[in-house]
């Protein structure tokens, strides 16, 4: 078995070999930051954490898949760092992470600019539009991946966290979600999912994507369970 400093000797070697290791990496650094070893330097785990949370960033959509469902129950990561997997990862994980949101007590400022409810709704209508992502990445600030990512969710919880984010209203939402999102079935369900959605995480978690909204992010939405 080795020791941790052996891993963290490893782990800086994979990270110096470039792209060629990088999904290697990305599975090594999230055993060591799922499970940190007691005789691991605290020291390390900051460093550890901004280093998995890079390579996860630049990982493909299935590895960042894969990663996401393994977060429930790590309250220990930071917020940060969990936000960037909201996308991809499976309701019970979503839900933990808007719970996280909604309960912590950092500093944080709300945004008050929506976006135009009219526009955005007409041009969801305008067939000439023809992609819709793009102006909707546009409208609220984010990337295109992530806006692309909010509206492959057959959940309809993306789009409703991005609406309330933005305090644009339940109409708009619904509007939206009829016109643009993935309507395998019964929509009912999906449009009800605006009212279960928690302000303030809602707008934590828009404003973190606002935030990081580089355009090599790799988000996908989470598979319908």
């Amino acid at each position: 078995m080795p020791t941790a400093k052996e891993r963290l000797s490893h782990l800086l070697q994979l990270a110096g070999e470039g792209p060629a290791q990088r999904a290697a990496l990305v599975g090594e650094l999230a055993e060591l930051v799922l499970d940190w070893p007691s005789d691991g330097p605290q020291a390390m785990r900051a460093p550890v954490l901004a280093l998995f949370e890079m390579t996860a960033r630049e990982a493909d959509d299935d590895t960042r898949g894969r990663l996401a469902a393994r977060l429930g129950g790590h309250g220990d990561l930071p917020l940060d760092l969990v936000n960037d997997f909201y996308l991809c990862a499976p309701k019970s994980v979503r839900r933990e992470i808007l719970m996280r949101n909604e309960l912590d007590l950092g500093p944080f400022e709300a945004e008050n600019t929506a976006p135009d409810a009219v526009a955005l709704v007409d041009a969801a209508r305008d067939v000439r539009v023809r992609d819709f992502a793009q102006r909707l990445s546009d409208s609220f600030g984010i990337a295109a991946r992530t806006a692309r990512a909010v509206l492959m969710d057959a959940s309809g919880e993306a789009l409703a966290v991005l609406c309330r984010g933005t305090h644009l209203d339940r109409a708009t939402f619904s509007a939206l979600a009829l016109l643009k999102a993935p309507l395998d079935g019964d929509p009912l369900p999906r449009l009800a999912v605006y009212d279960n959605i928690p302000q303030r995480a809602a707008e934590r978690l828009t404003q973190h994507w606002r935030a990081h909204s580089a355009p090599n992010e790799h988000l996908e939405a989470a598979a319908a369970e």
